[in-house]
């Protein structure tokens, strides 16, 4: 009994074995079993090949230099900087030949300036104050960094061809005369060169390139014009060109010609610019333009200028264009001088707001056209 009882309890613990041995296999396996999903593979569609066209932000061609209005804005071409005095403060600036990096040179403010005029090396400077009614000048050197004041009773100054000397105009208040004469820059030395100059106002400019100095009559539209040379050591008086009314003249870089913008006859309202050789020779260009909107190209054979727009109907040109009764809005050409083609520099899309050009001038490397717009007084830049 005993025997069976033994065999009967071995036999149930391996019936149990086995079944837990069974039933732990089996659920391992099934709780090892995973379940895949089948992910259907996206559809693959091929974009439309379209030719790219790369957006390019257009550049402007007329940018702003100065922060304020300007006076005796020069390029200087051994350094290829840009000069300019603040008509503000006086203070000097310069900037790239570009426009660009502009920074203060001087740090003396001048109160009442009015006009600057640079040497032609640009080492000296004529500052013309206007205190009391009076015009007062000064000469400076940058290099010895010392100013003189000139004699009183002068109204119009320039430099000579080499920047050795000065040119003024000076009346006498006791004999009433006008004379012109030659001085060192600090107003020393000086000779009379003409003794009796016919004209009130005077314009004056040395003739590049030559021991010759010019003057003639400020232009006004009921005065004849009348250009006259004379040497820089004295001598006879020369008359170049005359008969013509409103004239006023910029010589080319070599002295050789120089251009004109006058009325295109007697009580005319049009005014047109050509050009005049040494011997008196006149060539109409055909250009509704002033010198003062004009610039020349070192070789001498492009001039670049500003076409003036907007001109009030009745207008007295060039008088009330210089007294600043109206102010113009320009646009930009060049001409060769040789063939008298004519060109845009700008297109009128390029043209965003208004400009009145005066005292235009190239960058050393003429890749650039400086101009001070006389609506707001600030140096601009146009690129060439």
């Amino acid at each position: 009994m005993k025997k069976v009882f033994i065999i009967s309890a071995i036999l149930l613990g391996a019936t149990l074995l086995i079944w837990g041995v069974y039933n732990f296999a089996f659920k391992k396996s099934n709780s090892n079993t995973q379940v895949v999903k089948t992910i259907p593979k996206p559809q693959v569609v091929e974009p439309v090949k379209v030719d790219a066209v790369p957006v390019v932000k257009k550049q402007n061609k007329i940018t702003v230099v100065s922060g304020d209005s300007v006076l005796g804005a020069v390029s200087d071409r051994k350094t290829e900087k840009i000069f300019y005095y603040s008509a503000v403060d006086g203070l000097v600036w310069q900037a790239d030949s570009d426009g660009s990096s502009v920074i203060q040179s001087t740090s003396m403010k001048l109160t009442g300036l009015v006009g600057v005029n640079w040497s032609p090396d640009r080492t000296r400077v004529l500052t013309n104050f206007l205190k009391d009614g009076k015009n007062i000048f000064f000469s400076y050197d940058n290099v010895k960094k010392s100013g003189t004041q000139l004699k009183e009773n002068l109204d119009s100054v320039a430099w000579d061809g080499l920047g050795g000397k000065i040119v003024y105009k000076y009346y006498d208040t006791k004999t009433k005369k006008r004379s012109l004469s030659v001085a060192n820059p600090d107003g020393s030395g000086w000779q009379t060169i003409v003794d009796n100059v016919p004209f009130r106002n005077v314009s004056i400019a040395a003739v590049p390139l030559t021991a010759a100095i010019s003057f003639w009559n400020f232009p006004s539209a009921t005065e004849e014009s009348v250009l006259q040379m004379v040497a820089a050591t004295g001598g006879e008086v020369k008359t170049v060109f005359k008969g013509r009314f409103g004239g006023d003249y910029l010589w080319s870089p070599d002295g050789s010609q120089s251009l004109v913008s006058s009325l295109i006859s007697n009580n005319s309202k049009t005014i047109t610019l050509g050009i005049v050789n040494l011997q008196g020779e006149y060539r109409d260009l055909g250009i509704p333009t002033i010198a003062a909107k004009c610039a020349w190209s070192s070789d001498g054979k492009t001039v670049y200028y500003a076409l003036p727009g907007a001109i009030p109907t009745g207008a007295v040109i060039p008088d009330d264009y210089q007294s600043k009764k109206f102010t113009t809005s320009d646009t930009f050409w060049k001409v060769n001088v040789v063939t008298g083609s004519k060109e845009r520099v700008l297109e009128l899309s390029d043209i965003s707001d208004s400009y009145d050009v005066s005292a235009p001038f190239l960058s050393a490397t003429e890749n650039s056209l400086f101009f001070t717009n006389r609506i707001d007084g600030k140096l601009y830049r146009v690129a060439l």
